[in-house]
């Protein structure tokens, strides 16, 4: 975003600080002086596009609201103003600062959340697990918090007066009422979205509280019992998926495609669904005896998570080799190394933490603490970015747009409201030797008191 918030200071040749009325009498005597039916074209040959700047600095600065986002954001800032677009964009700051504060928050609640699962299950102290999760029970109730408010928020109709469609009935009665159904429909669409979401919190609540069950008294309850909300879920998502899918071949969104990019788009939609689909239901078989393999062949469906990312990235940095243009070819490869080696950090993690895990469920004495490291290392590492790197280098960037303004305000141009006269003439023909002879004396004085 242009953050250049003294430009049009610089054209009305004021400072920063100006009031209102010193930034109109500056328009005044600057349009007056640069109008196309009173300048003299031979000594101002741009006075169209000075008197243009002129007008549109003063169209801004006269404009309180309008001021106060070109102090804040530039030019950008109030073209963007009255924009669907701008009204997300216009407080990025703001956001973003929430943003890093709220992953902050979650990151802090996820490392207490392992760290007393640590020494409850290494029975450092005999909590019930209720106690445990109560990390995971903040977490819901901000997540429900959230949705319904997001839910109860008003609607902003303003934007609706910018999409009146024309169906040859203009009358205020029509618009009106199109307006309304339009806003009904929004409403009915905000209501459903957020009792989706509402649903699947719900839901992963009483998946959390019959954990919790199962942890305190194994009898009391059974594995596929534990697991009934997490299968709600998952069909869900598969739901949509199939419906996403159907409406894309139905409407011909696919249609141009071969039957094996057909084939390539389904297993991207619906592959992670299944292994989790098998995954769950393996923790439940083993966590019941119905099996008695080892836990590692019940972890198989993440080993070819780890399979599939990394023959996308053969397959990818193939793609980018075969291609002619060397400046593609060179850009794709070497994006393909920096996510490879991404892929490398994050799955040594991930795989360390899955073979520890898998040698404390076989039974080999390991302390949970000792299992959670790999988990421990990227909570910490994404708590230090979120919560001090980000935000450090959001202020920087900041500081530096402010010393940029303050460097720029501290240009001062002549004012508009000051004239060069003599004291016999006012014409731009005497200005220069009565300036002079001003200056002469200034310098005269000067020398007589030293």
């Amino acid at each position: 975003m242009d953050r250049n918030t003294v430009h049009l200071y610089e054209a009305l040749g004021v400072p920063k600080t100006a009031t209102q009325d010193e930034i109109k009498k500056a328009y005044r005597r600057l349009a007056l002086r640069y109008h196309p039916d009173k300048v003299n074209v031979a000594e101002h040959p741009d006075h169209e596009t000075k008197f243009r700047e002129i007008a549109a600095a003063y169209e801004v600065l006269s404009d309180p609201k309008k001021r106060q986002v070109y102090d804040k954001y530039g030019m950008m800032g109030v073209q963007m103003a009255g924009t669907e677009i701008g009204a997300q964009l216009m407080e990025i700051e703001s956001l973003l600062c929430t943003l890093f504060f709220s992953l902050s928050v979650l990151l802090i609640l996820a490392i207490i959340f392992f760290s007393f699962l640590s020494v409850r299950v290494d029975g450092k102290v005999n909590w019930n697990y209720y106690v445990v999760f109560i990390p995971l029970w903040i977490l819901d109730m901000i997540l429900m918090a959230l949705i319904i408010s997001q839910a109860a928020r008003p609607i902003n109709d303003e934007e609706e007066e910018h999409h009146e469609e024309n169906d040859g009935d203009t009358t205020p009665m029509a618009q009106e009422e199109r307006k309304a159904q339009k806003l009904k429909e929004k409403k009915r669409a905000r209501i459903i979205a957020s009792g989706f979401a509402l649903t699947l919190v719900v839901l992963a609540i009483i998946f959390q509280v019959l954990i919790v069950r199962k942890a305190n008294d194994s009898s009391s309850i059974s594995a596929p019992t534990v697991f009934t909300p997490y299968f709600i879920m998952e069909a869900i998502f598969f739901l949509i998926a199939i419906i996403q899918l159907a409406i894309g071949f139905r409407t011909g969104v696919y249609s141009e495609l071969t039957l094996k990019s057909k084939l390539v788009v389904l297993f991207e939609a619906l592959w992670w669904k299944f292994l989790r689909l098998i995954f769950a239901i393996l923790i439940m078989l083993r966590i019941d005896n119905k099996i008695s393999c080892s836990w590692a062949i019940i972890f198989i469906p993440l080993y070819f998570v780890g399979i599939k990312y990394l023959a996308q990235l053969i397959i990818g940095y193939r793609s980018f080799s075969q291609m002619q243009n060397q400046e593609m070819k060179q850009q794709g490869q070497s994006l393909m190394i920096v996510l490879g080696v991404v892929f490398l950090i994050v799955g040594s993690l991930s795989y360390s933490l899955i073979g520890l895990l898998v040698a404390k469920l076989d039974g080999h004495s390991y302390p949970v603490a000792r299992v959670l490291i790999p988990v421990f290392i990227v909570l910490s590492i994404l708590l230090c970015c979120s919560g001090c790197c980000l935000p450090c280098m959001l202020l920087a960037t900041t500081a530096d747009d402010e010393m940029m303004e303050r460097e720029g305000a501290q240009i001062r141009l002549v004012s508009p409201n000051l004239r060069i006269e003599d004291g016999n003439s006012s014409t731009s023909s005497t200005a220069g030797p009565s300036t002079s002879r001003g200056f002469g004396r200034r310098s005269n004085n000067a020398s007589t008191h030293s």
